[in-house]
């Protein structure tokens, strides 16, 4: 394999193989800054969980749309989605795909975006995995029991304003 092939990872998603080209290390590096002003933890944790494959991967992902999109402000986002799918193609087809080839179908696109950073930040895995051992982090914890003992925030995050 060549160094412009190494560069080229495929996705594949309900069926349809896609490849798309890596972005940059700057771009990937400015994802990893815009993602981390939001907590880039739990969804690098997802991201790397994301890799086992097959359904179980496809639903992780559909959650990190999820948090993405509560957290992540439209410019950051658009950003995040262009750097990741800028080249982008159906398996087999010479023409790029762009956000408007998804139009009702903005799910698909966004859930390519998220297997695109799983692919791109493969890795973090292994440093994930000793970060969650030093830390404890390991172990999952539901939605209900994170609400319901979590104290309310103050707003106040220490920092003089």
């Amino acid at each position: 394999m060549n160094a412009a092939e190494s560069l080229i990872r495929i996705i594949e998603f309900e069926g349809v193989r896609y490849r798309f080209a890596m972005p940059s290390a700057e771009k990937q590096r400015a994802v990893l800054f815009r993602l981390g002003k939001y907590g880039v933890e739990p969804m690098i944790r997802g991201l790397a969980l994301a890799e086992v494959g097959g359904a179980s991967s496809i639903a992780i992902a559909g959650g990190i749309v999820g948090t993405m999109l509560a957290r992540v402000p439209e410019d950051d986002f658009n950003f995040i989605c262009d750097s990741m799918l800028a080249k982008l193609f159906k398996e087999g087809e010479t023409t790029a795909l762009t956000l408007h080839d998804f139009s009702g179908r903005l799910k698909t696109y966004f859930t390519l975006v998220v297997l695109a950073l799983g692919n791109a930040f493969e890795d973090f895995t292994g440093l994930l995995t000793l970060f969650q051992k030093s830390t404890d982090s390991a172990e999952a914890v539901d939605q209900s029991q994170e609400n319901g003992s979590t104290p309310q925030s103050t707003g106040n995050s220490g920092d003089p304003a």
